[in-house]
């Protein structure tokens, strides 16, 4: 029997809401109509069927290769063919992408979700606790890992990566294999890597340049300060640094402040903070960049960082993009302190609060109270975040706002130690979450809801049970691809066991192929390894989507199969198109079994094969050995504000 930590009269009405419901969708023909707020991310009022291509969704683009007709969306290939992003591959996440696309949420924050580098092969799922970016939930734990260790790394996969640095040639190889040595190489590596390293500062290509600069941030050694504060102030000996053809290029110095940041150097807060202050808004890289970079900091000086970020704001005069980089750097920053300033939530709710504020700051606000809020104690009335974020999604008017607020929410009531002390505060978030999914205010929340159920009851085991039995409800008679994908995301990420049966039924006779990524994760959450041959299946398939791919892998990583490596080598060595290769490697690199990186070391250092293909092999090498458990990009995509672009951020966020 499920514990019931709803309240009985509410799970009632939420599920009858839902039969309610049910026949009016299926009238529709599955027609979804959302209303004018919602955007466009793959909810098109009045479409059948399947949903507009979503570009960040299961079948958006890995690596189309231009006219092949390969997956659809944006490519990974941007002008001239190249792999868009400083040296390697699209995570698949756009510009300026749409409220309501809740797609984009997931793949900005999915890897602390993933987090495959911790996930051995053929173990028994046991829970661990969770926190900020360390990997939440289930995980493997009783067998022995199979990636690769510092002694293959630096024995094997280094060598080969400073060899294609030394030999100069296509920019392709030189961008991806940069940031590959830098993210795969240890600290007693850390003096070589330098070396490698420095000589493509003035390489006569923009891309191999700026890669550079972001790669002596994510080789993480103090070595590098020196030579990235030059570069990031524009001195003299930055100049010199990138060539001495005149002033440091914009890119490059935007990505030399944000290396700064992750290298966490006490020293270059105050450095950092003079960037902000003197340089106009008009280079929104180089400011956004510096604004991030002070957000990731993590030592004795990042209390400065945090009240000049509290300063910035309060200021009117700042460009409204910018301002919106400022509440998430607050909300990472505030959220790693060993004992919180009381100046900065009320900051950010007088922020949230005042009409004046840009809707694109109050969205960035909304995620930094997500990070920051407490469930407190007795009723909501005590917890003005968490008053606040109800408020707003009952009746807030910016669709991105509410969907934010939605997950917020569940952030604050996920991390909440006590439950049971402040029972006013979750009955308050469960009955607007249970409301959101039957019966939502505005139907852009309804996937919102869905997904806040989940962060919600993964966390929440006396929650975890009625929101399993409301979202599996709620699946079952839904008829948009992309709210039961979402649906089905939900299930998986709530270990609901009951459902794994019937979504691997919905997998094998469904022919969407975003719904069909989504169900294959959350297979793989779900641990159903009776579905791991009919996903191998899919994985040799020649015609399926990049994207669908990249997910059907994914899932075959998460539940820790033995034969992915060899299915997906095999598709490595037959495949003829480039959005063939650029999946399988990346997928090869995201899964990290140490077999993998012969057949990548082959085809990165074969010169009969394209520049891009090599450039694919070495991000996925840089991927399987990289050096933390999650991506280097991970704690600067998540709890980002996606819907607020600068290029240069951009740029890092679509770096696989």
């Amino acid at each position: 029997m499920r514990h019931s930590a709803l309240s009985a009269p509410l799970i009632v009405a939420a599920v009858t809401m839902l039969a309610l419901a049910a026949p009016k969708a299926a009238a529709h023909g599955g027609q979804y109509h959302p209303p004018p707020d919602a955007g466009t991310g793959g909810l098109a009022g009045g479409a059948t069927g399947a949903p507009p291509t979503n570009p960040q969704g299961a079948n958006g683009p890995i690596a189309g290769e231009p006219g092949s007709g390969i997956g659809s969306g944006v490519s990974t290939v941007g002008k001239n063919g190249r792999p868009r992003g400083a040296g390697g591959l699209l995570s698949g996440l756009e510009q300026n992408a749409a409220p309501g696309d809740w797609e984009s949420w997931w793949d900005a924050n999915k890897d602390s979700y993933l987090d495959l580098g911790n996930r051995p092969f053929g173990g028994v799922r046991t829970r661990r606790g969770s926190g900020h970016m360390t990997g939440l939930g289930f995980q493997e734990s009783s067998a022995p890992t199979r990636r690769p260790d510092s002694s293959r790394v630096e024995g094997d996969v280094a060598p080969l990566l400073r060899q294609l640095l030394a030999a100069g040639g296509e920019r392709d190889v030189l961008d991806s294999a940069v940031l590959a040595l830098a993210r795969s190489s240890r600290g007693e590596s850390a003096e070589a890597v330098l070396r490698a390293t420095l000589p493509l500062l003035a390489h006569h290509e923009l891309s191999v340049q700026s890669s550079a600069a972001l790669s002596l941030g994510v080789l993480d050694s103090p070595l590098a300060v020196e030579q990235l504060t030059a570069l990031a102030t524009d001195s003299s000996a930055g100049r010199t640094l990138a060539g001495g053809r005149g002033p440091v290029p914009s890119l490059v110095r935007a990505f030399a402040a944000l290396s700064l940041g992750l290298l966490d150097d006490a020293a270059s807060v105050s450095t950092l903070c003079e960037l902000i202050h003197s340089t106009a808004d008009g280079d929104r890289d180089l400011k956004a960049c510096a604004i991030v970079a002070l957000g990731l900091m993590d030592n004795a000086r990042s209390p400065e960082a945090l009240r000049f970020l509290v300063e910035r704001l309060s200021d009117r005069k700042l460009d409204a993009v910018l301002a919106s980089y400022v509440p998430t750097a607050i909300g990472k920053l505030a959220s790693r302190a060993s004992s919180p300033d009381p100046s900065v939530l009320p900051a950010l709710l007088a922020a949230f609060g005042s009409r004046d504020t840009d809707a694109m700051v109050r969205q960035s606000v909304a995620i930094a109270l997500g990070l920051l809020g407490e469930a407190g104690a007795g009723e909501s009335r005590d917890t003005p975040a968490v008053q606040a974020l109800l408020d707003y999604v009952t009746a807030g008017k910016d669709a991105g706002t509410r969907q934010f607020a939605l997950i917020a929410l569940a952030q604050i009531a996920a991390r909440d130690d006590d439950p049971a002390a402040h029972d006013g505060v979750h009955a308050a978030i469960q009955q607007l979450v249970a409301r959101e999914i039957a019966k939502p205010s505005s139907l852009s929340n309804r996937p919102w809801a869905t997904l806040a159920a989940a962060l919600y009851g993964r966390e929440q085991p006396a929650a975890r049970a009625d929101f399993a039995l409301l979202v599996g409800e709620a699946y079952q008679g839904e008829k948009n691809p992309s709210l039961r994908a979402a649906d089905v995301l939900a299930l998986g990420l709530l270990d609901d066991q009951s459902m794994a049966a019937t979504i691997f039924e919905d997998f094998q006779t469904t022919t969407d192929p975003s719904f069909k990524g989504y169900a294959a994760l959350a297979l793989g959450f779900l641990g159903h390894t009776d579905a791991a041959e009919r996903l191998r299946s899919e994985c040799r398939l020649k015609t399926i989507t990049p994207g669908y791919r990249m997910q059907v892998a994914t899932a075959l990583g998460l539940l820790g199969d033995r034969e992915a490596v060899a299915v997906l080598s095999e598709t490595l060595e037959s495949a003829q198109t480039l959005g063939v290769s650029a999946a399988v490697a990346k997928a090869l690199g995201l899964i990290g079994d140490e077999s993998a990186i012969a057949p990548l070391m082959q085809l990165a250092s074969d010169t009969s094969k394209s520049p891009i293909t090599r450039a694919f092999a070495c991000v996925a090498l840089g991927r399987l050995c990289e050096k933390t458990s999650l991506p280097w990009n991970a704690a600067i995509m998540a709890d980002n504000n996606y819907l607020v672009a600068v290029p240069a951020i951009a740029e890092v966020c679509d770096i696989l």
